[in-house]
């Protein structure tokens, strides 16, 4: 990365005929609890769909297998967001998606629907229920 830096130091330099400066913006806390959200989410998903596609194939039923892991897990995620926001996650994970591939949605107060397409979503929305998730 350091590498690609000063070549674009050099780039800007050369082109604009000035001396430059080029450094790498450091990432907010906030971004790195983002990052690791989504990848926990992703990495459960992976294994949610190995899961289906063991027993669909090869009629192997890996769900006793993953439970243990999948609880430590879950208590986790209660232990962090709370019964609230653990009860959204396992919906995201457990009830967004039909064996058809369509997607369910979740209705607010005002009887509105929330559409949630992406862990980016999920995370959004958990901070608006309680921003105190992200400190």
């Amino acid at each position: 990365m350091e590498k690609q830096l000063t070549e674009i130091q050099s780039a800007i330099n050369s082109i604009l005929n000035i001396k430059s400066l080029v450094r790498k913006k450091k990432k907010k806390q906030a971004d790195k609890k983002k990052e690791l959200f989504v990848a926990i989410i992703n990495s459960i998903e992976q294994i949610i769909t190995r899961q289906n596609l063991m027993y669909i194939d090869l009629q192997l039923d890996f769900a006793k297998y993953d439970e243990s892991f999948l609880d430590t897990i879950d208590a986790l995620i209660i232990l962090h967001f709370g019964k609230e926001g653990a009860e959204l996650i396992s919906w995201y994970l457990w009830e967004r998606q039909n064996p058809d591939n369509s997607l369910n949605f979740l209705m607010d107060e005002f009887d509105n629907e929330i559409h949630i397409n992406s862990v980016q979503e999920l995370w959004d929305l958990l901070l608006q229920i309680n921003p105190k998730y992200n400190e």
